[in-house]
C-alpha cells in the first residue's frame, strides 16, 4: 500500500498529475486503490502497488508506441 505522495513518485509523476491521472482511469472503469478497509481513514486514499506499477508500464509502453509512429 502507498500514499498518494508515494505512489507519485513511484511512477515518476507530480502528485496532482498522478492523481489526475487516477481520477481518468478511474471514469473508465478502472481501480488502482487498495481496499478501502486497509485505509487509515476516508480521507486518505492508499494504492495498491502493483496495480499502480502495472499502469505505469503500460502508460510507458503507449507513449513509445505513440513516439514510435509519429
Amino acid at each position: 500500500m502507498l500514499t498518494t505522495s508515494q505512489a507519485a513518485a513511484l511512477v515518476g509523476l507530480p502528485k496532482e498529475q498522478f492523481r489526475s491521472a487516477m481520477s481518468k482511469e478511474r471514469k473508465n472503469g478502472k481501480e488502482f486503490h487498495a481496499s478501502r478497509d486497509l485505509w487509515l481513514d476516508a480521507r486518505t486514499p492508499l494504492w495498491d502497488e502493483k496495480k499502480v506499477l502495472a499502469w505505469a508500464k503500460a502508460r510507458k509502453k503507449r507513449k513509445k508506441r505513440k513516439k514510435d509512429s509519429d
